[in-house]
């Protein structure tokens, strides 16, 4: 339990190390993907801030509902970003599309199980999205590492996130404790990861110019 805690600790405050490197790295010169991590990882800290203070809030579930739908949104324009395949693209675009009338759908029939199932739905879009971009690099003519592109570390974070935490998802982030460790260190792992992009993209950025593509 001591563990658990302290990890936790851990995960929850090392997510604001982000924007801070994403300021000090000065922003307008980094690929514009990374602005999604950075409103994600704000939302993420202040969201769990008050996910503790009202989980046992008769609303919670409404609550926790709109978190993930929030999350979603700015992991999917992430996703949207990284993507170089107008086809990928919209195929993201479609598949949010759906997941919109389906969630038009779940508030007309309000209920933890709806609420759940839109979480479930969301994940594995999410996933099917970050596989798009791998397809993309494999089936591209170029012999450029992967690991040397911010994309990747984007991706790969929100792999982790989505696919680490998926039954924490499913439950709403509510009645699930058994594996909460695994949840912090799922958390932490998707915060390196995100960290990484920031890095590789000042890197790049003090080596030439970005794609246009990927500029802000």
């Amino acid at each position: 339990m001591f563990v658990t805690t302290v990890t936790g600790i851990i995960s929850s405050w090392s997510t604001l190390f982000i924007p801070l490197l994403f300021f000090l790295l000065r922003p307008q010169r980094l690929v514009r993907a990374n602005w999604p991590i950075l409103l994600f990882s704000l939302v993420h800290f202040i969201t769990g801030q008050l996910h503790d203070q009202l989980n046992s809030a008769p609303f919670h579930h409404q609550f926790n509902f709109c978190i993930v739908l929030i999350e979603y949104g700015l992991l999917a324009w992430l996703l949207f970003l990284c993507l170089r395949k107008p086809r990928n693209k919209r195929w993201v675009s479609g598949g949010s599309g759906l997941l919109a009338i389906l969630i038009t759908t779940t508030l007309l029939r309000p209920g933890s199980f709806f609420y759940s199932s839109i979480g479930g739905i969301s994940v594995i879009l999410l996933i099917s999205f970050s596989m798009f971009f791998f397809m993309e690099w494999i089936t591209a003519e170029t012999f450029e590492p992967i690991n040397t592109r911010p994309e990747f570390w984007m991706v790969t974070g929100v792999l982790f996130y989505v696919a680490g935490n998926f039954f924490y998802f499913i439950s709403l982030r509510s009645h699930y404790t058994e594996s909460l460790l695994i949840h912090h260190l799922v958390n932490l792992l998707r915060n390196a990861c995100f960290v990484m992009a920031i890095v590789q993209s000042r890197a790049i950025s003090k080596s030439g110019p970005l794609p246009s593509a990927h500029k802000f």
